[in-house]
C-alpha cells in the first residue's frame, strides 16, 4: 500500500511540473451547417442524405420508431404503411466530444396496396378471364349487409341460387354469358372488361339506369365496353376474418362483375386458381349484402359430356329376378299416409297391388283407390276490413296465383270454381286438400309483399266453401323474418257445401310486421277414410347404407298426369338430425304433367325444397323405353347422369355439406302433391319398372 502512495504522488508531481503550452488537447467543437434531404424513390424507399461541419456520425430517426446510425450521412427507409402518410424524421449530426445538432423534415410517402398472389390468381400473372359458376349452388346469393338486421349476417342467409337458375329463362340468361377478363401489365397495373354479349341481368331496383320496366329482375342491352382500372385495397369491413381475404377490389368508370346492383367495390372473400367468390352492397339498400361467384372455366349444363367413373367394383345391386315381393334382405318399405311432408296425395302400401318382381322387373304400381278420403275446402277473396266498412284486397286468386308452401299432408292449388254462386261467383279460387292421414295442423301459406296494415284494417274477411259445417278455419298472420312473431284466430262454418264469408277479427294482434298468410282448415282434425290412392315406397334403411359410390338404376317411368316416380337416397341420421340436415340426393323425378323430361337434386341447409340444387334433361323415351339413371358420388362432387351421358347437375362437394356420411335407397311413385301437381280426373293406375339397382365403389 505504501509502494501504491508513492507512486501517484510521483505521477501527480511529473504531470505538475509540465508546461501547459506543451500539450495538444483537441477543443471541443460543435458540428454546423447541418442539411439534410430526402428523395422518395417510390413503393416505399426514400433515401436520405445529411451534412455537416466536424461532424463525425449522423443519427437518423425515420418517424416511425425505427432509426439508423451512419458516419458518412446517407441513409435509406422503406415505409411499408398502406395508404398516404407524413413521417416527421429528425437527423442528428454528433461529434466525438459529445457535442450534436438536429434537423427535422417532413417526409410524404404513398404506397398503393398490392397482394402479388391476388393478383396472380386473378390475371395469371397475364391476362385471364372468369366466368359465372352457374353450376354451383350460390353462385349468386343475397344476405344482410352487417350486424342487427337478421342474425349472422357474413354469408347469402336470405338468398341462394341454385345450379343454372338463372340460365334457363330469357329474364336472366344474359348472367350466363358473361366474360370477366382481368390482366396485369409489366409495371403492375391493373385492369379489367366485362363483355356482356349486349345484355346486363339488372336489379329490379336500378331498373332506372336503363330505362326498364320490368317488375322484376331483367335482363336488358347495356354497353360495358372499355377496360376499366382495377385497385385493390385492405378492407376494413364487417366479414369475421376467417370469412374473408380481407382484400377488396375498385374498379374505375362503373366497373361492375355480372349483375348491376350499382356498386363498383367488391370484397374478395375467397380466390384461388380456379374459384373467385366476392361480396358486395346494394347502391339502392344500404342493408343488402350481395355474393357472386365465378371460375375460370365456363361452366355446362347438358351437353354431351360423358361420365369417366372412377368407381368400378360393384359392392351391392338387386337385379329383381326372383318374382313375388321385393327382397325382404336389400328392401323395407314406408307405410301410410299423410302427405309426405309435400302435399302428396296417396298412401303407401306393401300390397302386390302396389309393389311386385316379375318378369325380371320391380314393379310400383300407383292406383286410384275409389275411396274418398280427405276433405276438400274452397277459400277465395281475401280481403282485409276497416272498422267503417273500407275494404282492401290482400288476394283474390284472379292474376298470378301465389306460391303455397304445403305442411303437415295438406296440398293447396289455384283452381277454377267449381262452384260459381252465392257469394262467389269469381272464376278462380284457391283449393285445399287434407288428405286422408295427414297431421291436425295440415295447411299452407302464402307470401305478400308488403305487411298487412292493421292500423287501418281490424279485421279480414275470407270466402270459403266447406264439405259440411262445423269446421274450424284458423287463420294465421305472421313476420316472414321472424316466425316468434305471429296472431292466431279461429272460425267456424257454419254451411255445407255452399259459398260463405267467414270474419276473422285482428284487433288484438300485437303491432309487429305481418307479411305471411296461413290457414288451416279443418284445424285439430284428422281426416279418416281410405286414400283415394295407393302406392307403394321402398328403401334399403338400415339394410344397406354407403357413403360415396356410384350409384345405377335401370328404370321406365310412368306417364299419367299426376304421377312422380323417384329414384333416390337419404341421410342415414335422418331420425337424428331430421331434414334437410340429414341430406337428400334426387338421382331422378319426373311428372306426369310435364312427360319426359328428368330431374335430379340435392337438398340441404340453405339448398333445400323449392330452393334445392336441381337439374334437368330431355328424356325423349322415358316413359316408353328403360334408361340408365346415376349418380357419380366422391368426396369432392356429385354428378348426375342419363345412359352414361348428360350430365345435367353438377355439384361441387365438400366438408361442409351432409354428402359426407351413409346414405340408404329409396323407389317410389306418389301422387300429386308439390311437384307431382295435379292428378288426372280420369287416373286409374300407372306403373315405375325397374330393371336393375347397382352401387359400385
Amino acid at each position: 500500500m505504501k509502494k501504491l502512495k508513492y507512486i501517484m504522488v510521483s505521477l501527480f508531481a511529473v504531470l505538475m511540473s509540465c508546461d501547459g503550452d506543451d500539450i495538444d488537447i483537441p477543443a471541443s467543437v460543435l458540428p454546423s451547417n447541418l442539411t439534410v434531404s430526402a428523395q422518395n424513390m417510390g413503393g416505399g424507399l426514400v433515401n436520405f442524405t445529411a451534412s455537416a461541419t466536424n461532424a463525425n456520425y449522423y443519427h437518423f430517426d425515420f418517424g416511425d420508431g425505427t432509426s439508423a446510425l451512419d458516419t458518412s450521412g446517407e441513409a435509406s427507409k422503406t415505409y411499408d404503411m398502406i395508404g398516404d402518410n407524413t413521417y416527421t424524421v429528425t437527423v442528428t449530426a454528433g461529434s466525438t466530444e459529445g457535442k450534436k445538432i438536429s434537423e427535422t423534415l417532413d417526409v410524404s410517402v404513398s404506397i398503393a396496396f398490392s397482394d402479388p398472389e391476388t393478383v396472380a390468381f386473378l390475371t395469371n400473372d397475364s391476362s385471364k378471364t372468369w366466368f359465372l359458376a352457374a353450376a354451383q349452388p350460390g353462385h349468386l346469393g343475397l344476405g344482410p349487409a352487417r350486424e342487427g338486421i337478421d342474425g349472422d349476417w357474413w354469408y347469402p342467409k336470405w338468398y341462394s341460387a341454385s345450379a343454372f337458375e338463372k340460365c334457363g329463362s330469357d329474364d336472366s340468361d344474359c348472367l350466363c354469358d358473361d366474360e370477366l377478363t382481368f390482366s396485369v401489365d409489366a409495371t403492375g397495373v391493373l385492369s379489367y372488361t366485362l363483355d356482356n354479349m349486349g345484355q346486363t341481368y339488372f336489379n329490379v331496383g336500378h331498373k332506372a339506369v336503363v330505362g326498364g320496366a320490368a317488375d322484376t329482375d331483367f335482363c336488358y342491352d347495356f354497353d360495358t365496353t372499355g377496360s376499366k382500372s382495377v385497385v385493390l385495397s385492405e378492407v376494413a369491413g364487417n366479414v369475421p376474418e376467417d370469412q374473408t381475404t380481407g382484400i377488396q377490389m375498385s374498379f374505375s368508370d362503373g366497373g361492375f362483375m355480372g349483375y348491376y346492383v350499382g356498386s363498383s367495390t367488391y370484397e374478395i372473400l375467397s380466390i384461388s386458381d380456379t374459384e373467385l367468390y366476392v361480396r358486395t352492397y346494394d347502391t339502392e339498400n344500404a342493408d343488402l349484402a350481395w355474393y357472386h361467384k365465378f371460375i375460370a372455366t365456363a361452366a355446362v349444363e347438358g351437353g354431351d359430356e360423358s361420365l369417366e367413373t372412377i368407381y368400378t367394383n360393384l359392392v351391392w345391386s338387386d337385379e329383381f329376378d326372383v318374382d313375388g315381393a321385393p327382397n325382404p334382405a336389400n328392401w323395407g318399405y314406408d307405410l301410410g299416409a299423410g302427405g309426405w311432408g309435400n302435399g302428396e296425395a296417396q298412401e303407401y302400401t306393401d300390397a302386390a297391388d302396389n309393389v311386385i318382381v316379375e318378369d325380371g322387373v320391380l314393379k310400383i304400381t300407383a292406383r286410384g283407390s275409389g275411396a274418398v278420403g280427405g276433405a276438400v275446402h274452397y277459400y277465395d277473396d281475401i280481403t282485409l276490413v276497416a272498422s267503417g266498412g273500407e275494404t282492401l284486397s290482400v288476394q283474390d286468386f284472379e292474376s298470378t296465383a301465389p306460391v303455397f308452401t304445403d305442411f303437415g299432408g295438406a296440398s293447396t292449388a289455384v283452381i277454377d270454381n267449381p262452384d260459381a254462386s252465392g257469394v262467389n261467383t269469381s272464376g278462380t279460387v284457391a283449393e285445399s286438400t287434407k288428405n286422408s292421414g295427414a297431421e291436425v295442423w295440415a295447411g299452407s301459406f302464402f307470401d305478400i309483399a308488403a305487411p298487412l296494415d292493421l292500423a287501418t284494417y281490424s279485421s279480414m274477411a275470407i270466402n270459403t266453401w266447406s264439405p259440411a259445417t262445423g269446421a274450424v278455419v284458423r287463420l294465421k298472420i305472421e313476420n316472414q323474418a321472424n316466425s316468434d312473431e305471429f296472431f292466431e284466430v279461429d272460425a267456424t262454418t257454419s254451411v255445407a257445401e255452399s259459398w260463405e264469408t267467414l270474419s276473422f277479427d285482428l284487433s288484438g294482434a300485437p303491432a309487429f310486421n305481418y307479411d305471411r298468410v296461413v290457414l288451416f282448415f279443418d284445424f285439430g282434425v284428422s281426416p279418416s277414410g281410405g286414400a283415394a290412392y295407393t302406392s307403394a315406397r321402398i328403401k334399403s334403411e338400415n339394410l344397406f347404407e354407403f357413403a360415396y359410390g356410384r350409384v345405377e338404376i335401370r328404370a321406365k317411368l310412368p306417364s299419367a298426369g299426376g304421377t312422380w316416380p323417384a329414384l333416390w337416397a337419404l341421410g342415414a341420421n335422418f331420425d337424428e338430425v331430421g331434414w334437410p340436415a340429414t341430406g337428400e340426393i334426387d338421382i331422378m323425378e319426373h311428372v306426369g304433367n310435364n312427360n319426359n323430361t328428368v330431374s335430379s337434386a340435392l337438398h340441404y341447409p340453405g339448398n333445400s325444397g323449392g330452393n334445392a340444387v336441381v337439374g334437368t334433361t330431355p328424356v325423349e323415351t322415358a316413359t316408353s323405353e328403360f334408361h340408365n339413371y346415376t349418380v357419380e358420388w366422391t368426396p369432392d362432387s356429385i354428378k348426375f347422369v342419363v345412359d352414361d351421358q348428360l350430365i345435367h347437375n353438377s355439384f361441387v362437394n365438400n366438408a361442409t355439406t351432409p354428402f359426407n356420411s351413409d346414405f340408404f335407397l329409396i323407389m317410389n311413385v306418389a301422387m300429386g302433391g308439390t311437384l307431382g301437381g295435379a292428378i288426372d280426373p280420369a287416373f286409374t293406375e300407372d306403373t315405375m319398372e325397374v330393371d336393375y339397382v347397382r352401387v359400385y365403389q
